[in-house]
């Protein structure tokens, strides 16, 4: 795997779905569209392989990147064929922001050289969901410039710590950075709140939105654990239902098996969260899920769900739907 720099973008690629970008394109693109003395937009797609609604966002909008100051980053098209979060043989493209020895850490550290020296005013990560949830942001730190983007979006943000490695929590460390979660790929409705949320930032280049939420109107989380399957274990996904909702205590979050619940430095945190019963992890106390997936081999590959806190203790939650 090997990073590609394209300095034009073609029209001919607004016809070409995700599945077909790795036979036209090669690999890993980023599209170099800066403008003198403009800090470039930068958007990010395709991470994993089979979230494709950013692409079909995006592709709609190619006429509008050229118009302004644009890095555009064309990921995991090998994956993207395949329809697939990411190759067997592959790392996880959105795990390998902050170093390692792959091939996708080196493409992730060439990406990061040139969005770092380019100076962008604002990096957007598009991603969608293997469960039911609401739109929401995710972000890595939370001063006023960042939570307007994230306003601009969606009215719930996340404050993430873990995992490392991902897109975001690098790219904050030099510039204004979000990841956006539109929803699943199944559902149409994703591409198009993309496809909103980008056309509103090429129109309003190079502020927030003008739909931007005041932060008091934002409702922040943060992760406080992540949670891992077991081999053997049977998910339940039901709990999607849960998602960025309240869990009461005595939730089975399995059909069978156990789960791990690990602290952001990756302490074991179990004992807090679960005990077994008639086989299933059962919650001892009530929780907040969010990104509960329906998806087992996702589950495995990277984990079951979050359990987030308000930042705001006091703001009201939702029980299930």
């Amino acid at each position: 795997m090997r990073l590609n720099i394209a300095s034009a973008l073609p029209d001919s690629l607004a016809d070409v779905p995700a599945t077909a970008l790795a036979d036209e394109l090669g690999g890993p693109t980023l599209f170099d569209l800066r403008k003198p003395k403009a800090p470039p937009l930068v958007v990010s797609v395709l991470l994993h392989g089979n979230e494709v609604s950013g692409w079909d966002a995006v592709r709609g909008l190619l006429y509008e990147f050229r118009s302004i100051s644009s890095l555009l980053f064309l990921a995991n098209l090998d994956a993207a064929r395949e329809g697939v979060r990411a190759l067997p043989n592959q790392e996880d493209f959105n795990r390998v922001w902050e170093g390692g020895e792959t091939s996708e850490a080196a493409v992730a550290a060439e990406v990061t050289a040139r969005v770092a020296d380019a100076d962008p005013y604002v990096a957007v990560d598009i991603h969608n969901n293997t469960g039911r949830n609401p739109p929401y942001a995710v972000v890595c730190r939370t001063d006023r410039k960042t939570l307007a983007f994230a306003g601009a979006f969606a009215e719930r943000a996340l404050m993430a710590s873990q995992p490392g490695g991902f897109q975001t929590r690098r790219f904050t460390r030099f510039c204004t950075a979000v990841t956006i979660e539109v929803g699943t790929p199944d559902d149409p409705d994703s591409t198009t709140r993309a496809a909103e949320y980008v056309a509103e930032l090429l129109a309003s280049y190079p502020r927030p939105p003008a739909t931007t939420r005041a932060p008091y109107e934002l409702r922040l989380f943060e992760t406080v654990a992540r949670v891992l399957v077991a081999e053997r274990t049977e998910i339940e996904p039901a709990m999607q239902r849960f998602n960025f909702r309240r869990a009461p205590a005595g939730t089975g979050l399995t059909r069978r098996g156990p789960l791990v619940a690990r602290s952001a430095d990756g302490a074991d945190i179990s004992d807090e969260y679960f005990t077994v019963v008639d086989g299933m992890a059962v919650l001892t106390r009530p929780a907040i899920l969010a990104m509960y997936t329906r998806d087992l081999e996702s589950a495995r590959r990277d984990c079951l769900c979050y359990f987030l806190e308000p930042l705001d203790p006091s703001a009201p939650m939702p029980d299930a739907i």
